[in-house]
């Protein structure tokens, strides 16, 4: 109430402020967005395509430098060779052709060459093998002719041949002038020298003629097999600007270097051409757009720049006109404000601090008091029996408050997950009226569960949470509801569409009800209307709390109506994912209990059981527990022991195993698995129980997955261990 008369009074008076200055307001900020957004997407889009084409521009032609480079160095190496091999000639005969021959394979073989041959003046090319007349391109007699040539020739039934000649200073071949010598390198050789066959699929380089014939092609994904570059891409690209075409083709036809744009298959390209030295060929690299496309966050930082500023402008105009007029009233109300949930928030810890510090003290007093009596009282076995039944009692109470207190902690942390499975509705209201209707019977309570309203019962949900949280309102209505008074548990399914349906779950009691300041903050953690000094009731006030996180991971909500002296009312609303196949639905108005079955009385004498507990006083109780049950026993420290103990027993010496988890040497889960991993497997597979006081859902499936049959949280209540071993024995 007091929250929202301040929240009124915040709002009426930011109304009032907002009245006097609305026109002027937003006809600033409407001139403040308009031309500030205009301005900032022209900017934006200016700077990202020049930023693209600078940083495209740099990375290509750092690459095509690159690949020019490898290239020219691959020539000048071939040439070095060229000129030894050319030194040499001059000192051989090689006039007859036999000396030709022979000079011209040595020289192919101790140099690696991939072709080599001599030139007459008539422009023959004699290799090892044939010759070749008329086929060198340049002309001998030509005196500029003191260079190194280089020429692309694939007319010799080599391959293709990078070709580097040399002149050669008039030796005789066949009654022939020897003119010029030249080295051929396999464009395969090219290829891989230069790695241009190691690209990543986006790049790729080519070696091309002015005309735009291929020296060297590497496969285009988006461009179809092709003989000149400039054709092809005359034909199959699109360029914004014809002009960049012809500036390219220009360009490659005089030698220059410069870049173009264009697309291809839809697929923007880039291509980077360069001309490489002593030759009339250049060098083009090419990528796709996508490898740039790290300019991208050049255009985010752009752009969330000029949105900050935007943004800043626009808060900036607000913070002037609203800034004086509400500064003093917003910062003193958002100062009481938190004045209020710090006083509230402590306020409620110190609460339930000293509500569980008086909790706690309260059993653990009765349990130390009752056992001074007991063993002042040991001969009196009446006395002692009530004593140890109320010591019992107070234990159990006392682990309760614990659970509560994990559990909330639990959910805080967020360590608390649901699990969906397969689930009946009508099924699980049947076994909640079996678990709660013995309580509701002591109190002589009208007990009466109704689920007509629902269509489909089969669904997928955490059976376990969902039973925490039914089993907490339940045992709310129980406590709270007097002798001879009335709890009901209706379910009606609201909708069903697209495979999930809405279920309404109605929690209703005649109970002692609540005050509306309290049912304000029910599901508040650590809050409690009463103290049980007062009430007479114990509790932890976190099971509501605990209810509602439940209801929260599950996505629904939680709705309480309560009046003093006459009773409460919780609504859950859940929506839940509906199985395919329904089953036929059992919808009884009021589900009685069903008869649980009886259980065949086992008879546990002569069964061996191993007890594996580190813990000496913890190992004792388990020991005097089942050795009075007529089981015989054997103990064991830790998991290393147990384990040697099985592999060294014959199958069928040890009918169970309760194994404790956290042990020195070897704990429980490393034990199970050794034991599970034994060769023989009658020995393997002995039965094994986890005993531990790590109790959570996880802790059960940890345990489970290590391989063992069951899992009992300690400390154990003797019953339940006893049904439980009675049960795997049975199996």
């Amino acid at each position: 109430m007091v929250q929202r008369f301040r929240e009124g009074n915040r709002q009426t008076a930011a109304k009032r402020g907002a009245g006097k200055w609305f026109l002027p307001v937003i006809g600033v900020l409407f001139v403040v967005v308009v031309s500030s957004t205009w301005w900032l997407l022209n900017s934006s889009q200016s700077t990202t395509e020049e930023a693209v084409y600078n940083v495209s521009k740099l990375y290509l032609e750092e690459l095509t430098a690159q690949q020019t480079k490898k290239f020219t160095n691959m020539l000048d190496n071939q040439t070095q060779q060229l000129k030894t091999v050319i030194h040499l000639l001059g000192e051989t005969d090689v006039s007859s052709r036999e000396g030709m021959r022979q000079f011209i394979g040595h020289m192919e073989e101790i140099n690696r060459f991939d072709f080599f041959a001599l030139i007459d003046e008539e422009g023959t090319i004699y290799t090892e093998d044939s010759s070749y007349p008329g086929v060198f391109e340049y002309t001998i007699s030509k005196e500029d002719f003191t260079e190194p040539f280089v020429s692309f020739n694939k007319s010799m039934g080599e391959g293709n041949l990078v070709m580097v000649s040399l002149p050669v200073d008039g030796q005789q071949a066949e009654g022939h002038r020897l003119a010029a010598a030249t080295v051929g390198i396999d464009t395969d050789t090219v290829i891989e020298k230069m790695s241009l066959d190691e690209n990543d699929g986006h790049s790729f380089s080519n070696v091309v003629m002015p005309d735009g014939s291929y020296v060297i092609r590497m496969p285009h994904t988006h461009l179809a097999p092709n003989t000149n570059l400039f054709t092809a891409l005359k034909k199959e690209a699109y360029f914004e600007n014809g002009e960049i075409f012809q500036k390219w083709k220009g360009g490659v036809e005089s030698g220059k270097e410069g870049m173009a744009i264009y697309e291809l298959q839809g697929l923007q390209h880039i291509t980077y051409y360069m001309p490489i030295q002593g030759t009339e060929w250049s060098i083009t690299t090419t990528l796709h757009y996508s490898l740039v496309s790290g300019n991208v966050e050049i255009i985010r930082t752009t752009l969330t720049r000029n949105s900050e500023i935007q943004l800043f402008l626009i808060l900036l105009i607000i913070a002037v006109l609203f800034a004086v007029y509400l500064f003093m009233h917003k910062k003193n109300d958002c100062l009481r404000f938190e004045k209020i949930q710090a006083e509230e928030v402590s306020k409620a810890k110190s609460t339930f601090l000293s509500n569980m510090s008086h909790d706690i003290r309260t059993p653990m007093n009765a349990i130390i008091g009752f056992t001074n009596l007991a063993v002042k009282s040991v001969e009196d076995t009446e006395k002692t029996r009530d004593y140890l039944t109320k010591i019992l009692a107070s234990g159990n109470h006392l682990l309760a408050l614990i659970n509560d207190v994990l559990e909330m902690s639990r959910i805080e942390s967020g360590k608390i997950h649901l699990e969906e499975a397969e689930c009946n509705l009508f099924e699980m209201l049947g076994e909640l009226y079996g678990m709660i209707h013995g309580q509701a019977e002591e109190k002589q309570l009208k007990l009466s569960f109704c689920a007509k309203e629902v269509a489909d019962g089969d669904v997928y949900c955490d059976k376990l949470r969902m039973n925490q949280m039914f089993l907490n309102l339940l045992g709310n209505a129980v406590k709270f509801t007097p002798e001879g008074g009335e709890i009901s548990v209706c379910i009606s399914q609201k909708s069903a569409a697209k495979g999930y349906g809405t279920y309404e779950i109605r929690i209703k009691d005649t109970g002692i009800g609540m005050a509306p300041e309290f049912a304000a903050k029910v599901f508040v953690p650590f809050e409690r209307e009463r103290t049980s000094t007062v009430s007479g009731i114990q509790g932890t006030g976190l099971g509501m709390s605990i209810t509602k996180n439940i209801v929260d991971l599950m996505d629904g909500t939680i709705e309480v109506v309560t009046e003093q002296g006459k009773g409460t009312e919780f609504i859950v609303t859940v929506e839940l994912r509906l199985q395919e196949v329904q089953s036929p639905a059992d919808r009884r108005d009021f589900i009685e209990a069903s008869e649980e079955p009886k259980e065949e009385t086992v008879d546990f004498a002569g069964k061996r059981i191993l007890v594996v507990e580190d813990n000496e006083l913890n190992r004792e109780i388990a020991l005097e527990v089942l050795e009075e049950a007529g089981f015989e026993t054997e103990e064991a420290e830790d998991g290393s022991i147990a384990v040697e103990k099985v592999r060294a027993a014959v199958p069928g010496y040890y009918d169970l195993i309760l194994m404790d988890i956290q042990m020195p040497v070897m704990d429980g889960y490393g034990a199970a698995r050794a034991i599970r991993a034994l060769g023989d497997q009658e020995l393997a597979a002995v039965p094994i129980i986890a005993m531990t006081a790590n109790a959570f859902e996880e802790d059960k499936q940890a345990a489970l997955d290590a391989g063992m049959n069951a899992h009992l949280a300690k400390p154990f209540d003797v019953d339940e261990l006893l049904e439980m071993l009675g049960s795997i024995l049975n199996r």
